[in-house]
């Protein structure tokens, strides 16, 4: 019994011992492990504090310290973003070494991952995106994971979009893989817009991607969703006025570059509203010679844009819309971030402010030579009638006009010619092209206007004819138009403006009058009309002299030729002139069935002592060409006997006539039936018997039997 009790108590004594020794050790162990774990965190605090005094050299030391000892992920981290930091090629080398290991040695820690994927976007694309793709496998709310994707396959897009490369001397098209680049891009910003929709580095993203595309619509909703949720700057209302100019909502367009230029500071406005329009000074019809600065540029170009306006009868300026589209698509399009140059002073952006985006252009990939040379990358703009071309010999984005390379340069254009003198040349001789665009379809109205002395003393009665322009698309049984009239002087003074509403019937298809009484200037006459129904069109701006009639002195109107000419009242298609009634032409094409009538004025016949005026008509048709037909000989024959005035008198027609009235309306018709067809310059001579004043009016018109 003693024996067991004995037995017992040893097996216990062992047992303590084992266990003391047990706990000895592990006490022993965790205090190696913390103090080496204090080690390691003491050398990385260190570096840390470092970096909060701005000492980078003592931060390295330790962060290399702290590698060496212990190859931590968080010194690999710090170390890398410090060589990053030095900016050069073998700094940014060590950086990337340093990112991809500590992405290894803590593969689920994002914020490694994600700088070690940012590095890689400049000069290892395709590892960058893999590394994107693996942080949304670990976090699929990353939405700047989703975004950079985005960004990343958008450049790709920009960059082969119209693109070729040169197999064996053939062009072969890029579009399909660029087509590819967009709808993934697109998928990737829109991913990112479901974790954040009001996202703004997303959405300007995505709004550019559909600009460069051509899917202007897409892009519209999302910039006016920053807008709502105010939560937008002068970028993006400058994209939006881009957007809505490209969809041709001119008012709206218009609205978003007032509202882009009242967000930016002055070096920017000046920019964008003077400095770009210099381009244009050396037209001769609008500046001898102007020299802007801050003082005159707002007179000055204001004085530019008023000139260039196509339609007045709008609240908004188009020209000026165009040229703020150009300077926005120049600046969004080609600036060079890293030089820091603005677009609107690249050789692509000038060209683009000058004569707007060219119909079509083709980028030429970069290619190897049989000669050892290299074809840097070349772009080739086609406009109507002009090409123009622009390489990158630097690969840095700064596209210059095409220079012709020597014997000795390794670096070649893929295009032959000298575009540097070529532009430059072109510069001066034609500083701008602009076509208008409009809100709506451009459309035609034939039109004509007639001068007659007016009642008024010291006025010119005008007669604007215009027949509206007639679609048989539109189903409306009336359609409205807007009509406005403007004179402008010399001096950009508008001097007359006469603005009205219209409705027409769907079968009118009657010539409409405008009548004007107007000071004799010279200047500039604006005629316009828009279709209320889809907004079609019709502007027509000519340099124009409104003839000054004499009060006194011997003077004639302008020859006008219409359908019909009446004493009794007609229809709304005439035009009223004391008791006679016109129906004037627009179109001075003629077939077998339209009557022919020709009407003039003659203004202070003098008298004789009976009182009565005395003058001689000639009436003379040359056919425009070198030889006359024998239709040209029957001249008289083919004229209506008669010839008419206000007081319903009829005479035969004779060279020499008396009146009574010492300013006669005067009208008869011809008849060409036995006219050959052709064109034919119709000419009246007047000559005062008493006075011996002459005057001479003529028109020309075509014959089609």
């Amino acid at each position: 019994m003693k024996l067991s009790k004995i037995k017992i108590l040893i097996e216990v004594f062992i047992l303590v011992i084992s266990i003391s020794s047990t706990i000895y050790s592990f006490c022993t162990n965790q205090a190696n492990q913390t103090s080496e774990g204090k080690e390691k965190t003491d050398l990385y605090i260190k570096g840390i504090t470092s970096l909060n005094i701005k000492d980078t050299l003592k931060a390295e030391k330790y962060f290399k310290e702290s590698i060496r000892s212990y190859g931590d992920a968080a010194s690999y981290f710090e170390l890398a973003k410090l060589y990053l930091k030095k900016n050069s090629f073998l700094s940014r080398n060590i950086a990337y070494e340093y990112f991809r290991k500590a992405a290894l040695l803590e593969p689920d820690n994002i914020e490694y991952r994600y700088a070690f994927a940012d590095l890689m976007k400049d000069f290892a694309r395709n590892s960058a995106i893999k590394e994107y793709k693996k942080i949304i496998l670990i976090d699929s709310s990353r939405t700047d994971a989703y975004l950079n994707l985005g960004d990343m396959k958008a450049r790709d897009f920009k960059e082969f979009n119209r693109s070729v490369r040169i197999e064996s001397g053939i062009y072969m098209s890029l579009q399909e893989s660029a087509g590819k680049d967009f709808y993934e891009s697109e998928k990737y910003f829109l991913k990112a817009l479901l974790l954040d929709s009001l996202n703004y580095s997303t959405i300007i993203k995505l709004a550019l991607l559909y600009e460069g595309a051509g899917k202007y619509e897409k892009g519209i909703p999302l910039l006016k969703k920053l807008v709502r949720n105010k939560k937008d700057d002068k970028d993006v209302h400058l994209l939006l006025g881009l957007l809505y100019y490209k969809t041709s909502k001119m008012k709206d367009s218009h609205e978003e570059y007032k509202t882009a230029l009242g967000m930016m500071n002055k070096i920017e406005r000046f920019d964008f509203t003077v400095n770009s329009v210099s381009f244009f000074l050396g037209q001769p019809e609008l500046f001898e010679s102007v020299f802007l600065n801050e003082e005159n540029s707002d007179l000055v170009t204001e004085s530019f844009w008023k000139a260039s306006d196509p339609l007045i009868l709008t609240d908004y300026n188009e020209r000026l819309l165009e040229h703020y589209t150009r300077v926005a698509y120049s600046n969004l399009n080609f600036s060079v971030p890293s030089l820091g140059i603005a677009g609107w002073v690249t050789d692509m952006g000038k060209t683009v402010i000058r004569y707007g985006e060219p119909l079509n252009r083709i980028r030429i990939r970069p290619a190897f030579n049989a000669d050892g040379t290299v074809g840097v990358k070349t772009e080739v703009w086609n406009y109507d009638g002009l090409n123009v071309a622009f390489t990158d010999p630097f690969s840095n984005g700064n596209y210059q006009f095409v220079w012709p390379a020597s014997d000795r340069d390794k670096l070649r254009p893929q295009v032959t010619g000298n575009y540097v003198d070529y532009m430059d040349n072109l510069f001066r001789n034609s500083p701008s092209y602009y076509k208008p665009k409009y809100e709506g379809p451009a459309v035609d109205v034939p039109y004509l206007i007639a001068q007659f002395k007016s009642d008024k003393r010291n006025h010119t009665d005008l007669y604007i004819n215009y027949l509206p322009p007639h679609d048989e698309n539109l189903k409306s049984d009336s359609i409205n138009y807007k009509v406005g009239i403007f004179f402008i002087d010399k001096e950009l003074s508008e001097k007359y403006r006469k603005t009205g509403n219209v409705c027409i019937s769907r079968e009118n298809k009657f010539v409409h009058v405008i009548t004007v009484t107007i000071q004799p200037d010279s200047g500039s006459l604006a005629f316009e009309l828009i279709r209320e129904l889809d907004k079609g069109t019709f502007s027509s701006h000519r340099i124009f002299t409104i003839k000054k009639f004499s009060n006194n002195l011997f003077d004639i109107s302008d020859l006008l030729i219409a359908n019909d000419v009446s004493n009794e009242e007609k229809a709304e298609s005439y035009f009223k002139r004391n008791d006679l009634n016109i129906k004037p032409y627009v179109e001075y094409e003629f077939k077998k069935t339209d009557p022919i009538f020709l009407y003039y004025e003659i203004y202070n016949l003098e008298k004789d002592n009976d009182g009565l005026t005395n003058f001689e008509q000639s009436l003379i048709i040359t056919e425009n060409k070198d030889e006359q037909k024998s239709g040209i000989s029957k001249l008289f024959s083919s004229i209506t006997n008669f010839l008419g005035f206000s007081s319903e008198q009829k005479i035969t027609l004779k060279s020499n006539y008396k009146t009574l009235d010492t300013s006669p309306q005067i009208y008869f018709q011809l008849d060409l039936n036995n006219f050959e067809p052709g064109e034919y310059q119709i000419k009246i001579n007047i000559k005062d018997n008493l006075s011996g004043h002459e005057k001479e009016i003529e028109k020309k018109i075509t014959w089609q039997k």
